[in-house]
């Protein structure tokens, strides 16, 4: 079904990387992902000679090689119907024209597939307000002073937006939630602007449309501005299937504070800074680093939330990379993830470390800041005696205790 929603929304071809992200979200325990990837790959192709070319189906003796076994042809002549009737005689895989599936337009085939309904398209948003069993409420504001004034009313109220963790919560931890707030349609928080120092990214913006305009930055801006960007993509791309990334929203990830988020560590090495409103509108700033406090603590008191997310643009010579060790590439949580950045400058014939981050996460209670391997650092020339030297430090740096939740500890 995936695969089918990607090609039915697709004016192009989709590569293989994005028919293997599509499918990545979904579970095949008979036939298994390969036979499935190697049937859908024909969607990607751009060079087609090996499915119509005529001349490479051709063996000695003028046999034919079946496009369905990849053998020689046994089935012999067959007779079918033409348009007008009579009686023609093919070969097997002659049986149907050849079809470039280059030249095929998902979005084409309304007039033979059901579509998604016009009228709910174009329904006006309209603030909801409905009561549930035993008490609960649920709230839809579409306006961020009706989300203040739902906060102020309602200060223990559970925001949502995916569903994604508070699903959870609810179903599998039997953690009940009086009142509910969707703020997914919430013009203020979905926000998403390109500055001239950095993207702003409202609190409620999907991963997967944080990941298009990343996409988009990267093939726009300089090469040297987007080092965070690159991290963060490579990041998302692991983080969970195209389902979750497609509900799940970048505000959500961060407030829920999980000591093994794959993007927290990143948004505090890349010294990204959270803008924070209160019920009375006003707005404070404080870097992504100072935000996490304990485990699944942040610095938002009560009656804030989190407003947006500022992410400036990196300078020349410096460079910042995602990490994350997990037991499977796709779909799966991080054992130990980690951002890290480094500012360099040339001086005489020597890179000396400006300034640099190093946070990890699977480690600690929170997402953990290396600080005194950046102190190690800073000032020092960028050879291989100083990664040495910054590895004995961060030894001493990071601790895990022999008990430490999650096992693993040695190889962690």
């Amino acid at each position: 079904m995936s695969v089918y929603a990607l090609l039915r929304s697709s004016q192009t071809p989709p590569s293989e990387e994005q028919i293997e992200e599509s499918l990545a979200g979904n579970l095949c325990r008979c036939t298994g992902y390969r036979p499935i990837v190697d049937a859908f790959r024909v969607f990607a192709k751009t060079n087609d000679t090996a499915y119509i070319d005529r001349s490479s189906l051709s063996l000695q003796g003028g046999e034919f090689i079946c496009p369905s076994t990849g053998k020689p042809c046994t089935c012999g002549s067959k007779s079918v119907s033409g348009k007008d009737g009579s009686k023609q005689s093919v070969t097997c895989g002659e049986t149907y024209a050849p079809v470039s599936h280059n030249e095929i337009d998902g979005s084409a085939y309304t007039d033979k597939e059901l579509i998604f309904p016009p009228e709910l398209l174009l329904r006006k948003l309209t603030y909801l307000n409905l009561s549930g069993s035993g008490g609960l409420k649920w709230y839809r504001p579409v306006r961020l002073q009706h989300v203040l004034e739902l906060k102020e009313k309602h200060p223990d109220a559970k925001f949502i937006i995916g569903n994604t963790e508070v699903g959870i919560e609810m179903r599998l931890k039997r953690i009940q939630y009086r009142v509910l707030i969707s703020v997914s349609h919430v013009p203020e928080l979905n926000m998403l602007s390109v500055k001239d120092d950095g993207l702003e990214i409202g609190a409620a913006v999907r991963l997967s449309e944080l990941l298009k305009i990343f996409r988009k930055v990267t093939a726009e801006r300089a090469a040297y501005e987007i080092s965070s960007c690159k991290a963060l993509i490579e990041q998302i791309k692991w983080f969970a299937g195209t389902q979750i990334k497609n509900v799940a929203s970048v505000g959500g990830n961060i407030c829920t504070a999980s000591p093994i988020s794959d993007l927290n560590p990143l948004w505090m090495a890349a010294g990204a800074k959270f803008r924070i409103i209160d019920c009375k509108g006003g707005i404070r700033t404080t870097l992504a680093e100072n935000f996490f406090l304990g485990y699944r603590k942040v610095d938002l008191r009560s009656g804030e939330i989190l407003l947006s997310i500022f992410l400036p643009w990196t300078r020349p010579f410096e460079l910042v990379k995602e990490f994350k060790q997990a037991h499977r590439r796709d779909d799966d949580i991080a054992i130990v993830n980690a951002g890290m950045r480094v500012h360099l400058e040339e001086k005489g014939e020597k890179w000396v470390v400006l300034d640099a981050s190093i946070v990890y996460g699977g480690v600690a209670p929170l997402s953990l800041s290396a600080s005194k391997t950046k102190d190690f650092l800073i000032g020092k020339s960028w050879n291989q005696e100083l990664l040495q030297g910054a590895l004995k430090v961060l030894e001493k740096d990071i601790l895990l205790k022999e008990d430490a939740p999650g096992g693993m500890v040695e190889f962690r």
